[in-house]
């Protein structure tokens, strides 16, 4: 009789578990000022939750990051989708995009702030840019290797280009999509947290840019628990969707 697997959160939870541990002893042997441990850390945390101008920067956070997150999973799966299914357009624009998305992005920033300024529009725009590139590249690559076998089938039997997308392309792809999901969120985030770093007046890269000139460790270092919790929650969510979408899919397609 095998053994039930366990739930997916389940490794991620005894890991943090675990480097939490690692933390509060080496803290304690340290015993330095500017190593602060899990229960200082978590103090400074409280106190920020508590106040009302700290709360509209985690705010301000969720709310961009959920509009430049939800456009870029539709726009580079839309666009990933169409282009794969020509080989033409898929050779053209490939190389130029792996070259797009191979240059640091924090170094394009200063175009953001010079035609949309300095607000949610520069720095939703750049999270944005840094989700859309890799869904759209992870779609091209994914709708580039369907079967053609399938492809040749549909042509054959006049299936029209909506048709084709819906009952062989899309199926095909869900698992890419889920994978390119989970990748999405984390370099959206990434790419808002140093938006607001360079040019925000409220969310949290803000905040920590903010408690770095004010040289407040214990809130930087909780600052960045509170950013990992709402990073982990949504990305085991994802992998989640991601793993029951490929036990759905992968095997039937």
């Amino acid at each position: 009789m095998s053994a039930r697997r366990s739930p997916g959160w389940v490794p991620p939870l005894v890991l943090a578990v675990a480097l939490v541990a690692v933390w509060t002893v080496t803290a304690a042997l340290a015993d330095s000022a500017v190593y602060p441990g899990p229960g200082e850390a978590l103090q400074s945390l409280r106190s920020d939750i508590t106040d009302s101008r700290f709360l509209g920067s985690v705010g301000d956070t969720a709310r961009v990051l959920l509009l430049s997150y939800a456009a870029a999973i539709a726009a580079g799966a839309v666009t990933g989708m169409l282009l794969g299914l020509s080989a033409f357009w898929s050779r053209a624009t490939l190389p130029v995009v792996y070259a797009l998305n191979s240059v640091p992005k924090i170094v394009l920033y200063p175009i953001f702030l010079l035609f949309l300024g300095i607000g949610d529009l520069s720095r939703g725009s750049f999270a944005f840019v840094s989700g859309v590139l890799p869904m759209f590249l992870i779609m091209v690559e994914a709708t580039a290797g369907v079967r053609r076998l399938h492809l040749k089938l549909s042509a054959s039997l006049g299936m029209s280009r909506w048709s084709l997308l819906r009952r062989i392309v899309v199926p095909s792809v869900l698992p890419s999509l889920a994978s390119g999901m989970r990748l999405c969120f984390g370099l959206t985030l990434i790419g808002l947290l140093l938006a607001e770093m360079f040019s925000g007046s409220s969310g949290l890269g803000y905040e920590l840019l903010r408690n770095l000139s004010l040289a407040r460790v214990e809130n930087i270092i909780g600052q960045v628990l509170l950013i990992g919790v709402l990073a982990l929650v949504p990305t085991l969510a994802l992998q989640q969707l991601e793993t029951r979408i490929r036990n759905r899919y992968e095997v039937s397609v």
